[in-house]
């Protein structure tokens, strides 16, 4: 393995200078160290933590001078690197482990010097955590240098989000105590779905906490069945630590049992600008409301729909509407869920249309004396859901930016690494940029050194400036320009073909979906052939009308984008949705995201409360799968579709 500037070979004649080539590292002169055992010293070497590094380094030259012991200078040397390291001083140990020859340690100390190289780069930009898991793998028969291992294995699979890998190390290299059991179950929670049967089969000891997480993922809706096979888990696993510091969300999720909504107000704006918005999801919660009531017993206790224009009321206005009732669907407008903040009575649980900038600094709700009653569970969880004033609230967005961050999230973990990001210069496409930019950076922080590519980003401002923009990111116009120049220079018919830059490996278009239909076949044509491989198109449901031409599709062959289940041929509503269709035959694609939006927003005011103390709860809406974060946001993940010989196909079966 290469690792920049890291360590080198060096005849152990270059030992006898060590201590002057030290020192010259220095400015000042070499101080005398406070003699403490360092923690990376295994029990073979302790014995040399009283001395300091520089008594070790003539220790290890008199050794090697008097004995001839190779096997004993080197373990001297690795000492005094240790050291080095322990009292930070990384140019010190990087001086000295360039002497040792590493191609002639033992194994057992070629694995320490592997430790203590990882140690010293774990962070440097010149190396990647991959890299550095390399060089504490596999694991030693030595138990401390194994713990070591562990614990810095720990740490790097965390960099890479690799969750498994991670809660697995910290099983082996720490006691179990509730703060390593929170840990690795919050490190489980977060494997994605497709990982967990792998996860199961290569981590054994993970397989409790899995075996937990798809008890609460399945049943965590259903308090009852939930506590009565948390008890038989509890028999299955008793003595485990995980019993033994039992998550306590997991027992609040137990003990709810929430009202069945009755008076539902809903704010929406419907009159005005937004009239046509608001009545879009007005009409899918009605639709959803009918469904829901239809079998119905007892007329008596149908619950109520009472619909508040927003427009032109005031906050106070809008509180008398609500008046008594404990449940709310809206907001939709971000500046009327902000006027409602600490207006709302403390019973009052409000689903908002919108998100807002929390407050980061507002404390959590108590969950002390959780009750049945939902206003003093709901949205409140162990790690500080936040709300507005003292009511609960969550919030419920069809967030483009949320779009943009899940498709950086795709195209990271699928192994991209030099993408080109081409944006309309307009407000909402430049705002998924910024969600898209900072995810990235996010992931790509997860790389060091070569491995660490910037975003190429293009923004065009009209169709005009679409081609110029394309081809200047591709390299396909600098191509050319090289072409015209050496046919200048020798004055002869050149037969050759501009070629696109050969590092991009995925594009992402952040445009309209008239913008897109022209983008993709420019795309198309401007990536050479000659390479071997297809640079795939990725785009959000931004890019896709469903309304338009049929010749749209031909457009944007083999283009993968992100849409809701409602939109894709996997619709979980078929019937319902032929039903409307028939009914509405000039609706638009955005009014029929905006009437799914609507049918979620009513089917999940029940589901709240689970889903605030649950993260692994998800609801498959017909605007995505849908779970709660620690603010109370619902996070929607969409499914990833493409077009494929005209027709929108479902990506999973196209593989």
């Amino acid at each position: 393995m290469h690792l920049p500037r890291i360590v080198t070979s060096i005849k152990p004649a270059v030992i006898s200078a060590m201590l002057v080539l030290l020192a010259a590292c220095s400015s000042s002169p070499v101080q005398q160290v406070k003699k403490v055992a360092p923690e990376v010293i295994s029990p073979v070497e302790q014995v040399n933590a009283t001395f300091t590094p520089e008594e070790l380094i003539e220790q290890a030259k008199m050794v090697w001078q008097n004995e001839q012991n190779k096997e004993k200078r080197d373990a001297l040397l690795l000492d005094a690197v240790a050291m080095y390291i322990n009292q930070l001083d990384a140019l010190k140990a990087q001086v000295l482990l360039k002497t040792i020859e590493r191609g002639s340690l033992s194994d057992k100390l070629s694995e320490r010097a592997n430790l203590l190289i990882a140690q010293l780069y774990m962070n440097s930009s010149e190396a990647s955590a991959s890299e550095l898991i390399t060089l504490v793998s596999p694991l030693s028969n030595d138990e401390t240098v194994r713990q070591q291992q562990r614990q810095l294995q720990t740490e790097l699979y965390l960099r890479l989000q690799d969750w498994a890998a991670a809660a697995n190390a910290l099983i082996h290299s720490q006691a179990a105590t509730q703060d390593t059991v929170a840990k690795i179950w919050e490190w489980t929670n977060r494997i994605p779905k497709e990982q967990l049967e792998k996860a199961q089969q290569e981590f054994p000891k993970l397989r409790p906490y899995i075996a937990l997480r798809d008890l609460v993922a399945s049943y965590g809706l259903q308090p009852k069945k939930l506590s009565k096979d948390i008890t038989q888990f509890k028999r299955v696993f008793r003595g485990h630590p995980l019993i033994d510091y039992w998550p306590e969300a997991v027992t609040k999720a137990t003990q709810i049992s929430p009202p069945a909504p009755d008076n539902i107000v809903v704010l929406l704006p419907l009159s005005g600008r937004l009239e046509a918005t608001g009545n879009a999801v007005k009409e899918g919660i009605v639709a959803a409301y009918f469904e829901h009531t239809a079998n119905y017993s007892n007329r008596r206790n149908v619950p109520t729909l009472h619909f508040v224009d927003t427009v032109g009321k005031s906050a106070i206005d809008l509180v008398d509407a609500i008046g008594e009732s404990r449940w709310v669907i809206g907001p939709l407008i971000k500046e009327t869920i902000e006027s409602l903040q600490g207006k709302l009575p403390p019973s009052t649980n409000m689903l908002a249309l919108n998100r807002i900038d929390l407050d980061k600094t507002a404390m959590p709700l108590s969950t002390e004396g959780l009750t049945n009653d939902l206003t003093r569970s709901a949205i409140t969880t162990d790690s500080a859901r936040q709300h507005v004033g003292s009511h609960a609230t969550a919030y419920f967005a069809l967030a483009p930016e949320d779009e943009a961050a899940q498709l950086a999230d795709l195209i990271f973990f699928n192994g991209y690494r030099a993408p080109v990001v081409i944006t309309s210069d307009s407000s909402i496409y430049q705002r998924m940029l910024m969600s898209f930019s900072s995810r990235w950076e996010e992931l790509n922080a997860l790389r060091k050194g070569r491995n660490k590519i910037s975003l190429t980003k293009v923004t065009y401002t009209d169709n005009n400036s679409l081609r110029d923009s394309v081809t200047q990111a591709l390299g396909v116009a600098q191509s050319e320009k090289r072409i015209n120049q050496i046919r200048y220079m020798v004055n002869e018919e050149l037969y050759n073909m501009p070629r696109n830059r050969e590092d991009i490996d995925a594009i992402v278009a952040f445009a309209s979906p008239e913008q897109t239909e022209l983008l993709n076949p420019i795309i198309e044509a401007s990536i050479s052939p000659f390479y071997g491989k297809t640079v795939p198109v990725y785009a959000t449901s931004r890019s896709m009308e469903y309304d338009s031409t049929k010749n749209q599709w031909r457009d944007l062959q083999n283009v993968r984008f992100l849409d809701m289940p409602w939109m894709l041929p996997n619709n979980p509503r078929k019937r319902m949705q032929e039903e409307i269709s028939n009914f509405w035959q000039d609706r638009s694609t955005q009014e029929s995201r905006l009437f799914a939006f609507g049918i979620d927003a009513f089917q999940l005011l029940p589901n709240l409360a689970s889903m605030a103390l649950l993260p692994q709860v998800a609801v498959s809406g017909l605007t995505g799968e849908l779970t709660m974060n620690e603010q109370g946001e619902i996070i929607r993940t969409l499914p990833q579709a493409w077009i494929n010989n005209q027709k929108v196909t479902l990506f999973k079966q196209a593989k």
